[in-house]
């Protein structure tokens, strides 16, 4: 007699484990993409905006800031401003200490205009490195 009665919510529970797993969350299908990696890399790659927001990153200490910049804008004039946001501008450290490179390629200190440093306009970051010459 126990059996019978489990029967019943038993084969309720089933049911409606069957109509929940055969129901959609969404109604229609989904939609088509728009673009495609290739035509967004394009726009991501050309340096079309006046102003341009990067990344101003520290590595070595985990600090990041997001400062907005100019293609003019030169990397002198960018260390200043990212060692300001990040609390690292006190003077008795030259700005001749620190060196800025294009996150994506560390292999020499970036100079001059951020427009012939491969900047971006989106996703362009920038490291900074504390260098001293003598130590």
């Amino acid at each position: 007699m126990a059996s019978k009665s489990l029967m019943l919510p038993l084969a309720l529970l089933l049911a409606a484990l069957a109509m929940l797993n055969s129901m959609t969350a969404f109604v229609g299908s989904s939609p088509a993409l728009r673009s495609s990696k290739v035509a967004r890399k394009a726009i991501e790659d050309e340096l079309t905006r006046e102003v341009v927001e990067l990344f101003f990153t520290a590595p070595a200490q985990g600090e990041r800031s997001r400062i907005n910049v100019t293609p003019d804008t030169t990397a002198e004039e960018l260390l200043k401003m990212g060692r300001k946001a990040l609390g690292f501008d006190q003077d008795w450290i030259p700005d001749s200490d620190f060196k800025l490179y294009n996150a994506e390629d560390e292999s020499k200190p970036i100079t001059g205009p951020m427009k012939d440093n491969g900047l971006t306009n989106f996703g362009y970051e920038v490291h900074m490195y504390f260098e001293p010459a003598s130590y």
